[in-house]
């Protein structure tokens, strides 16, 4: 049907089929305009997912003075592992951490002001058996 006019068509599987290649354009380092260094461990993404995760990279991204061109941001102060983690949840929308590894990924949700990633890894260590404290 084509009401007033218009043709209508809604993709269901094209968001996440984007998303899905977006990820792997990544993982293949293609079309990536930020390289995040973590400790000496260099990760490479696109400024336009990052923003969108993550307010405190938007507003990185937002004052660079070559918008255009690559840019780069360093922390010396997370983890790799934890930054990869976050990383698989802005290209997946899917949060994958090892228990151990909960408390770093709590700390980089925080520092890239995650809020929902932070209340949900929160709600993780309330509910679970662990005595380790995220605070």
């Amino acid at each position: 049907m084509i009401p007033n006019g218009y043709l209508m068509f809604e993709d269901e599987n094209f968001i996440e089929s984007s998303v899905a290649k977006l990820n792997a354009l990544r993982k293949s380092g293609q079309f990536c305009d930020v390289r995040l260094q973590v400790c000496g461990h260099e990760m490479l993404a696109h400024r336009a997912v990052l923003a969108c995760c993550s307010p405190y990279l938007f507003e990185i991204f937002n004052s660079d003075s070559d918008p255009h061109g690559i840019s780069h941001v360093k922390f010396d102060d997370l983890n790799p592992e934890a930054v990869e983690v976050l990383l698989n949840y802005a290209y997946t929308a899917q949060l994958k951490a090892d228990k151990e590894l909960v408390k770093d990924v709590y700390s980089a949700a925080k520092k890239l002001k995650m809020d929902r990633v932070k209340q949900h890894l929160l709600y993780f260590c309330l509910h679970s058996t662990s005595t380790s404290s995220l605070l």
